[in-house]
């Protein structure tokens, strides 16, 4: 099964993923709801070697390459599982693919107009308007029962991920905290080391001279 997020409005492709589709002359058809186990449930089109057999609607289309459901102009009603169905000759044959459609609202445009007033003592002067202010909203899910377990696992996922970056924040910080002293002890015992042993240098060097004058 193949989930496909579409937009009110705008048209949406849904896909028929079967080997059987490769095959030349099959008759393929798609419905709504779940497969059944003969025949198509619900369909919305067929389509044979010779075109179209049957349409519901002017809006549903069958690509002749892909045998994927083009649905144009979608509406949040379109919103629900659809299956095509491969019809295979022989017994027990037939292949099906399902797919879950999600119709989510389109964005909305507010158009905010401006127009400035004329005065009366200037009549003739032309009249001037601010142009159209289009502002993108964010797009809402609809209120349908089928968004809720996509809407679901994307919250899930962006939980999980943020989830992922505290921890690694976190655990870098942690280890910043306990490499940094420990690299300053280190160069400061470095250099208290070799203060020591330039002091040792001028004694062993008078020790020498006194063995060898006796």
């Amino acid at each position: 099964m193949e989930t496909v997020v579409g937009h009110v409005g705008r048209k949406v492709m849904l896909p028929c993923r079967t080997g059987a589709v490769k095959q030349g002359g099959v008759e393929v058809c798609w419905g709504r709801g779940k497969p059944s186990l003969f025949t198509c449930h619900n369909a919305v089109i067929n389509s044979a070697a010779a075109g179209i057999t049957y349409r519901k609607s002017h809006r549903y289309s069958v690509s002749a390459s892909s045998s994927s459901l083009s649905i144009f102009h979608s509406r949040p009603s379109d919103s629900g599982f659809y299956h095509c169905r491969v019809q295979v000759p022989g017994l027990f044959n037939d292949q099906t693919f399902t797919v879950h459609l999600i119709i989510l609202s389109s964005p909305r445009s507010v158009a905010v107009t401006e127009n400035s007033e004329l005065s009366d003592g200037d009549l003739n002067a032309p009249h001037t308007a601010a142009g159209h202010i289009a502002q993108e909203a964010g797009s809402d899910v609809t209120g349908d029962d089928t968004t809720q377990p996509v809407v679901a696992l994307v919250q899930s996922a962006e939980r999980q991920v943020n989830v992922l970056q505290a921890f690694v924040g976190n655990t870098v910080r942690a280890s910043s905290l306990i490499f940094i002293p420990a690299l300053l002890l280190t160069a400061a015992y470095r250099v208290w080391r070799s203060k020591q042993e330039a002091k040792r240098r001028p004694d062993q060097s008078e020790e020498e001279e006194e063995s060898s004058a006796v």
